[in-house]
């Protein structure tokens, strides 16, 4: 209300009082009073309570004072009583005036409340919504509907109507949130009606009311579609260089084999022919004296070295012990050589290694023992070795240890310094075994190979494996 109102509650004090004065002595006039104070609840502010009541009282004792009526005891009580009325409503009025403010204050704090969560949820980077105890949208965002193709207004519509191809299990969930129950999953699916497919990453908490008691659910979801393709794509192309690093290895293991082959076959046999040619010569003219003989004798010895030498390349190239005689003394004779080498002493267990092992499997555990002991022999400084082979469940198993001095070991196949566990561990994987790395600086180190002897059944393998 304006200022001129405040002014006609005035003039009404003030007309009530020329009435007072001009009247006889009583109680019906001074509870005139009571409309101007009444009519300050149309003003705003409380102040204006206190000053009409404030001047109704002093009006009402002036009133007596310039009455022409006689001042009696009765006529005091009457205007204490009037008094004390008018101090009532005027109190009464004022704490309405102080409550309705409160009140329109909570309110208003209530509408910025529910608008800031309305704009919280609407404009909220994640897909959220929430719902009532019957599960009927209370809000959401824009990103749910984006997410889930909603158009038009769906609030106080049931969830279940708007996906009716919500699973069961899902429906399970929303009750034990409706229990009290925090739920998180990393990956679900989720197959719409319309046949599209999409992966889930959400969480269901349950909101509550003032007493405590759940109100309803607040659902969570993040769509993960695009990132689990990825991650398809990627294990298809990890994949795919996986079997060509397996034909890469076989291929590898053919060519050396073929080398070995044509080296044993003509090479080392020419070789060999041309050191007994020579050890003969020097042999028939050892009689003569001829400065050429020493001579002839030394070209055979180095003939002999050369075919030693050239011999020892082809049994590193494919040792043909493997081949015909099993992988069982082909590993106790490369335990062997390594011993004459290094003069360590080498701890081996052999046990239980079928006789009809595939070439391929022989020689992809044949060669891990190989750059095992190799490199032993070249950063280990080791004391002492070990290597274990036995078959394990539906495979087998090598572990070869040593007490040198370890490394850090490094998870990423591009921080590794050489090729050796990479082609070790690739070697492995091609027959779908698993391959593992124990060591630490000073704590020497343990190389685990493992592969299924069961082909057919080797994604159960690898995991029995690990």
């Amino acid at each position: 209300m304006n200022i001129p109102s405040v002014g006609w509650i005035i003039a009404a004090a003030a007309a009530i009082f020329v009435l007072d004065v001009f009247t006889p002595l009583g109680i019906a006039v001074p509870m005139l009073y009571v409309v101007p104070i009444l009519l300050t609840w149309l003003v705003p502010g409380s102040r204006i309570i206190a000053l009409i009541a404030g001047c109704s009282l002093f009006l009402t004792v002036l009133g007596i004072v310039l009455s022409s009526g006689e001042v009696t005891i009765a006529v005091t009580a009457d205007r204490a009583i009037v008094s004390a009325l008018l101090l009532v409503v005027a109190s009464l009025l004022f704490i309405q005036k102080q409550s309705a403010r409160q009140v329109a204050a909570m309110q208003e704090a209530r509408d910025e409340s529910e608008e800031r969560l309305r704009l919280f949820i609407n404009y909220a980077p994640a897909a959220l919504a929430m719902f009532d105890r019957d599960l009927r949208y209370l809000a959401l965002s824009r990103r749910w509907m984006s997410d889930y193709g909603i158009t038009g207004d769906v609030i106080g519509r049931s969830h279940y109507e708007v996906f009716s191809e919500i699973p069961d299990r899902w429906k399970d969930v929303h009750q034990r949130g409706l229990a009290g129950e925090i739920v998180r999953v990393e990956e679900d699916h989720f197959v719409r009606a319309t046949g599209a497919e999409q992966w889930l990453c959400w969480e269901m908490r349950p909101w509550r009311v003032n007493d405590g008691q759940v109100g309803g659910i607040v659902i969570f979801t993040e769509d993960i579609s695009q990132r689990k393709r990825d991650e398809e794509e990627l294990r298809r192309q990890r994949a795919r260089l996986e079997d060509l690093a397996s034909r890469l290895l076989m291929a590898q293991e053919e060519e050396r084999r073929r080398i070995a082959r044509d080296l044993h076959d003509d090479i080392t046999q020419r070789l060999a022919a041309l050191t007994i040619d020579l050890q003969n010569l020097s042999y028939g003219a050892s009689e003569l004296d001829s400065p050429h003989v020493a001579r002839v004798r030394q070209l055979g010895i180095l003939a002999e070295e050369l075919t030693t030498d050239l011999q020892g390349l082809v049994h590193q190239l494919h040792p043909s012990l493997l081949e015909h005689a099993g992988l069982e003394a082909a590993v106790c004779e490369l335990v062997d050589e390594f011993e004459e080498r290094t003069g360590l002493k080498t701890d081996v267990i052999v046990r239980d290694i079928p006789v009809d092992l595939p070439l391929d499997y022989a020689t992809c555990i044949y060669r891990v023992l190989q750059e095992s002991l190799q490199n032993i022999r070249k950063h280990a400084a080791a004391t002492s070795v070990g290597v274990r082979l036995v078959r394990t469940g539906r495979g087998m198993g090598l572990c070869v240890h040593d007490d040198g001095c370890g490394f850090k070991p490094s998870y990423n196949n591009a921080d590794r310094k050489g090729l050796g566990l990479t082609s070790m561990e690739e070697r492995v994987r091609a027959l779908l075994g698993t391959f593992r790395v124990r060591t630490k600086p000073g704590g020497g180190t343990e190389i685990h190979a493992w592969v299924p002897l069961e082909p057919k059944n080797a994604s159960e393998l690898v995991m029995e494996g690990t």
